[in-house]
């Protein structure tokens, strides 16, 4: 993934659930001998990384969800990162690690954490914390559980939200947030990007920072969806510009779940996507409640341009990306939608690799995995696709999926599927 160079003829060989050696074919017959049954014959198609779904939401509640895993895994994907956990998530990571539960590897974040007057109201299940004095322990506590990083919600007041991005720095912890609304109307736009950044979820609180509207004038409100599209609908290109602009030079992830917006807006694409296979195998309840969310069509249009606009101009200025989709939101197909998240970057101006590493080799250098652009090497698990089609020449290859391997197993789409 380093580059667009297409290596042929290679033989990769595995080791139980890791890469054992890459070599050429020639070398290979020269120096192994090994049954047929244990041969994968690749010729004529392609191998490239799996992919990781970075912005998702499973409810272990509900019995359908288990079953999405191995939908998700049938796509592709090998990771998920959930980003608002419980003790149930953490069962089922525990549970996939140990091959109990098929299914792409979990990596958890902790319960949400958000202000007064939570933005779910009495569906919030995580901390509410209105002053400062509790990051330290609240983050030491979330580690020694063993969820993966730390989510910050809307509603923390802004010395709050700032004193659990410098604890979890000390901690070597990672942040996900939603930019809170008291950030929004107080801090400086270097003060919201910089080298100290979480990872930014979703491009609709960004709305305030790069429309025409004037923030400061702006009280909270109770209805948070005026923050959500009222804010969004006067976008301001050199606003836009400014911000990405900050995020380039910072190097702050993003994960902007385009395909939310998309898949809720466009009427033609939703009507496509209830036509689809995926959509059928779905449950009646996901079904019928995405239906009744139609009539916002309007109201995500405007979400969905300012998306468009903050995605072209960080294709224009190179940002790096990660992929997510913010499964079960409506019209997000487990894994299919990953997929649609891939493609839509390259309609917005990414080159298909770039498109391609943000579901790829840039989760894991948010992970700080080792080497991340070397993905084929000695010792690294066995994650990967093997694909019919190259995914170089067109994106919507991505789909030619021909097997899955996770750490080293070997699965067939359909199978999973079944």
């Amino acid at each position: 993934m380093a580059d667009e160079t297409v290596l042929r003829n290679e033989v990769v060989l595995l080791k139980e659930d890791s890469i054992f050696e890459i070599l050429s074919e020639e070398e290979f017959k020269k120096n192994y001998i090994l049954p047929d049954s244990a041969i994968v014959n690749g010729k004529g198609k392609y191998l490239m990384p799996s992919l990781v779904e970075m912005h998702a939401h499973f409810q272990p509640r509900n019995q359908h969800h288990k079953r999405y895993l191995q939908q998700y895994l049938s796509y592709g994907i090998t990771q998920i990162r959930v980003m608002a956990g419980n003790e149930d998530l953490l069962s089922w990571k525990d549970s996939i690690a140990q091959n109990l539960i098929i299914g792409p590897d979990l990596k958890v974040a902790g319960p949400l954490i958000d202000g007064e007057k939570p933005l779910w109201g009495k569906f919030h299940d995580g901390p509410v914390i209105t002053n400062t004095g509790h990051a330290d322990s609240l983050i030491s506590e979330i580690k020694a559980k063993g969820y993966d990083l730390v989510k910050l919600y809307e509603r923390l007041p802004a010395k709050v939200y700032f004193e659990f991005i410098e604890a979890a720095k000390k901690q070597e912890m990672p942040v996900a947030a939603h930019i809170p609304f008291e950030v929004l109307t107080s801090a400086k736009i270097e003060e919201v990007f910089n080298t100290n950044s979480p990872s930014f979820e979703h491009f609709k609180n960004f709305g305030p920072l790069v429309t025409k509207n004037e923030v400061e004038k702006i009280a909270q409100p109770e209805d948070h969806i005026y923050y959500g599209y009222r804010l969004a609908e006067d976008p301001d290109l050199q606003k836009i510009y400014e911000v990405v602009k900050e995020i380039k030079q910072n190097q702050v992830w993003t994960s902007p779940t385009a395909v939310l917006w998309k898949n809720s807006s466009d009427s033609a694409r939703i009507a496509a996507i209830m036509k689809t296979e995926a959509y059928k195998g779905l449950d009646e309840g996901m079904k019928n409640w995405w239906r009744s969310t139609i009539e916002n069509q309007s109201r995500n249009m405007v979400l969905n341009r300012l998306n468009e606009l903050l995605l072209k101009e960080m294709a224009r200025q190179e940002v790096k990306l990660l992929v997510g989709t913010d499964f079960p939101n409506p019209f997000i197909i487990p894994g299919y939608a990953v997929h649609q998240e891939i493609h839509d970057l390259v309609d917005m101006g990414f080159s298909n690799l770039e498109a391609l590493r943000a579901a790829t080799i840039y989760p894991a250098q948010y992970w700080e995995e080792k080497d991340p652009a070397n993905y084929f090497t000695q010792g690294r698990l066995a994650n990967f696709l093997i694909l019919n089609k190259n995914p170089l020449e067109h994106i919507e290859n991505t789909f030619s999926i021909h097997r899955v391997v996770k750490k080293g197993k070997f699965f067939s789409p359909k199978s999973l599927r079944e």
